[in-house]
């Protein structure tokens, strides 16, 4: 579907959605947060909000956040939407192409200052009336983006320019791929048609991930059954009126559960409940929203939705995906036997039953690593938030960027929606030129959007003069992070950075607005900045009380870390595969296509599971794109090798960034790459690393 500069969701563009949604605890965790731990935290030298303000007056560019309450997004939404066709309709009759795109630009921005806030809204106000008021709006405004893509003066008008240089040349060939997937060049009764089913699939998709948010089910259970967790964890739960633990689906609760109960009845309630997030209904609206893209592809005389979306990223086509995966897949059988044949040599060895008589259940494989990890390799998870802190993680990633990228954040004090965000202005390392605006919001709470994700609220433009701002949003832990968790947010905030560094001429090619493919890439190398002994001693500089490992510690790390590889990978391997088999061929029904694919693996399926009611890629803009997630993670190994070891290199770093984060979508990703590497990427650091051999 196109990149929109009017559906503030937008299937491929503004938000960036959390690196796997970790519907499963099989494979590791990755969603967490920020605010500053309580008296007892080690001192940090991240400075507070006191301590530290953004110089006055406010940036030259600064862009913040516009928080609006219940009755003025109802009004303004009504207003936006006619202001907004209005300058279509303007647009429509213009005759000067000198101003062509530049009045898109201006569009894209009107659009993004209104609706991206309000699309915020939607998933972290704390106010249940505010979220259902954006809500409503972000559905009211959904059909401007196929109303504008659909206009036939308008496609005329890109047809018949000429644009003034490459950068002109590339975003002409993007609209004109907009407007041919939303049906411009079609007949005027399928370019109707292809108008319906696109509003109708943006209501579905915003519908499917609101009962996702606000899934109130809950699992109650004894202090006993909670055997295994730490104090800390027991007394941020809910008890109930007879002092039982209420479980619900937010992931500080339910991480930490599944790898460290040691009750398997009890790990088998929660992981059963998480297992049915969204509920039936959401069944519902993924089967009809796959309908819906199969017959929208039929319209572009396309064989099925997968094709229809692949030509329009790097893997070009549905084969050339299956041939990928299919590689990946056979790189991973041998060693997921192998893992799993180890996880049950430990059940039976904790049941002490004979092997024959013990079978892992999927509600065991966090627990079960786990356990192997803390025998092999002396490597607690939960034992390692006392070494990344998680006010002293952020500064962390802070002087990450910082250093590598030469750029200074100064804290300042804005207007937010939730006492618990932070805010940043972004500096070059001059003090002086403002880069962009990020803020922070990583706690859990009723109603927020419950994974990790990077929205960019505001596109940067240099066209406009306007600078990016950037919100992350997390799940995370108060106490402290685990080292999944650490590279969760090293992860979420590589998305903020491709964000705020963007320097493009249009806001509809800004930060994270590329191939859906290739999106991830930056984000998943920068994971590697959580690993490594010389990037990890920078937390010494921002928290000299935190506890250090040490070299023998970091080492286990890393073992522990590669352990159980082969599983996660194959779980991966696992949510692409069905993806591309809902969306590829004739609708499949989505429950009906998991048991089977469940079924066909080694742990199988669990009766009374319905994972796809909560698989909100699938709605969110990775339909027949969850593949990316790996096709991304080849990209982002090879660029890795840039540094050549030397990963906290300013020179590389800042070339990583010029020819990199700041191009958005202004350049093809092959192309970026290339240049950044010096040859070609190539696929061979990506299959060592799935094969354990990095």
């Amino acid at each position: 579907m196109p990149r929109s500069p009017l559906a503030p969701i937008l299937q491929l563009g503004l938000i960036t959605p959390a690196r796997p949604a970790r519907p499963t605890m099989n494979t590791s965790p990755r969603l967490r947060s920020l605010w500053p731990l309580l008296c007892s935290a080690p001192a940090l030298l991240l400075p507070t909000l006191a301590q530290a303000q953004s110089p006055a007056p406010a940036p030259a560019g600064r862009s913040l956040v516009a928080l609006y309450d219940a009755p003025t997004i109802t009004r303004r939404c009504t207003a936006e939407l006619k202001a907004t066709r209005t300058a279509i309709a303007a647009m429509e009759k213009g005759r000067d192409p000198a101003r062509l795109l530049a009045d898109f630009n201006r569009l894209q921005l009107r659009s993004a200052s209104f609706g991206n806030p309000v699309y915020l809204l939607a998933n972290v106000s704390p106010s249940k009336t505010v979220r259902d008021a954006a809500q409503a709006c972000v559905e009211k405004l959904s059909p401007l983006s196929t109303e504008l893509y659909q206009s036939v003066p308008l496609y005329r008008r890109v047809q018949a320019l000429q644009p003034a240089d490459a950068v002109d040349a590339r975003y002409r060939e993007e609209l004109l791929e907009n407007f041919e997937d939303s049906g411009a060049s079609l007949p005027a009764d399928k370019r109707a048609r292809a108008k319906a089913i696109s509003d109708e699939l943006e209501v579905l998709g915003l519908a499917f991930q609101k009962a996702v948010n606000e899934d109130p089910s809950t699992v109650t259970i004894t202090v006993a059954e909670a055997a295994g967790l730490p104090e800390a964890w027991l007394k941020e739960r809910k008890r109930d009126a007879e002092g039982r633990l209420v479980l619900g689906m937010d992931y500080p609760t339910v991480v930490p559960f599944l790898t460290n109960a040691s009750n398997e009845e009890a790990r088998r309630k929660l992981w059963t409940m998480f297992q049915n997030q969204g509920g039936e209904a959401n069944l519902q609206r993924l089967d009809r929203a796959l309908k819906l893209r199969h017959e929208l592809a039929q319209l572009h005389g396309q064989p099925d939705y997968a094709t229809m979306v692949l030509k329009r990223r790097m893997a070009q086509t549905p084969q050339a995906v299956e041939d990928f995966l299919q590689g990946v897949r056979k790189a991973l059988d041998a060693g997921e036997l192998r893992e799993l044949a180890e996880l049950r040599a430990e059940k039976a060895a904790q049941l002490g039953l004979p092997l024959e008589q013990v079978q892992v259940q999927r509600w065991d494989t966090s627990f079960l690593q786990e356990r192997l990890k803390r025998s092999r390799y002396a490597v607690d998870q939960e034992k390692l938030r006392a070494y990344f802190p998680t006010d002293a993680s952020v500064a962390f990633a802070i002087r990450l960027a910082e250093r590598l990228y030469g750029v200074r954040f100064v804290a300042a004090k804005v207007p937010v929606w939730h006492p618990e965000v932070r805010y940043y202005d972004v500096f070059e390392a001059d003090g002086k030129t403002f880069v962009g605006s990020v803020y922070l919001d990583l706690f859990p709470r009723e109603g927020k959007y419950n994974h990790a994700a990077a929205f960019g609220v505001v596109p940067g433009s240099s066209l406009a003069k306007l600078r990016p701002a950037s919100v992350l949003v997390t799940n995370f832990n108060r106490q402290g992070l685990d080292h999944n968790e650490l590279e969760t947010l090293l992860h979420e905030f590589g998305h903020v950075l491709h964000g705020v560094f963007s320097q493009t001429r249009y806001a509809d090619q800004a930060g994270t607005s590329v191939k859906r493919d290739f999106v991830e890439a930056p984000s998943q190398m920068f994971e590697e900045w959580a690993r490594r002994p010389e990037t990890l001693a920078v937390l010494a500089e921002v928290c000299k009380d935190c506890p250090r490992l040490s070299a023998e510690q970091l080492q286990q790390l890393d073992r522990a870390r590669t352990f159980g590889r082969a599983m996660r990978y194959s779980r991966q391997w696992q949510y692409a595969s069905y993806d591309m088999a809902l969306h590829t061929g004739t609708p499949k029904p989505a429950l009906a296509t998991w048991v089977a694919l469940e079924k066909s693996l080694p742990l199988g399926y669990v009766e009374g599971t319905r994972f796809p009611a909560g698989f909100g890629h699938l709605m969110g803009g990775y339909g027949a794109g969850y593949y990316g997630y790996l096709w991304s993670e080849v990209m982002a190994l090879d660029m890795l090798s840039a540094f050549q070891g030397r990963l906290m290199d300013p020179a590389v770093g800042r070339r990583y960034r010029e020819l990199i984060l700041s191009r958005g979508g202004e350049v093809p990703p092959q192309a970026m790459v290339e240049a950044f590497l010096g040859r070609k990427p190539g696929t061979e650091a990506f299959f060592r690393e799935i094969a354990g051999q990095r």
